[in-house]
């Protein structure tokens, strides 16, 4: 088993349940793609609200004994066709659906990653962007970082 790539798959199964059905404001979980954001818009298959786990820089990984904990670097990109007038307000009940659904227990492991190795993940500022250049499509970049152990006994 490879703990990047079963941590990865884990965090974008999490992200596919946010639906109204779970309790969330958008249907963003029931279409959740991966790859490079701007290819995912392009090929314009997707439908509205998206969300695009986008691989990123991770941050150095800190060593132990015969170990290390990893810290893989992603950005969840969301996305909505709103136009100018209604944007701010899609955009903000995106970002409030993936913060909900990504925050963490206190002190408790990753629900969503047991037994793969994950030790917890870090989330840094949303970042949102207007539509422009005549598209209706406004986004938002929310920067994960995973944490995985990976032993040398392994």
């Amino acid at each position: 088993m490879n703990r990047l790539t079963e941590a990865r798959k884990a965090l974008i199964s999490r992200l596919s349940v946010i639906t109204p059905a779970n309790g969330y404001l958008t249907a963003a979980g029931s279409n959740v793609k991966t790859g490079w954001f701007n290819e995912v818009i392009a090929a314009n298959q997707q439908g509205f609200p998206l969300i695009v786990v986008q691989q990123a820089k991770g941050k150095p990984p800190e060593q132990g004994a015969g170990a290390l904990r990893v810290f893989s670097g992603f950005n969840v990109i969301g996305a909505v066709d709103a136009g100018l007038d209604g944007y701010e307000d899609a955009l903000d009940d995106l970002e409030l659906d993936l913060l909900k659904c990504l925050m963490p227990m206190s002190g408790q492991f990753v629900e969503w990653a047991q037994g793969i190795g994950v030790t917890g993940f870090t989330l840094a500022a949303a970042e949102h962007f207007p539509p422009g250049n005549g598209e209706r499509t406004a986004s938002l970049l929310l920067p994960v970082y995973i944490h995985t152990v990976i032993s040398s006994g392994e």
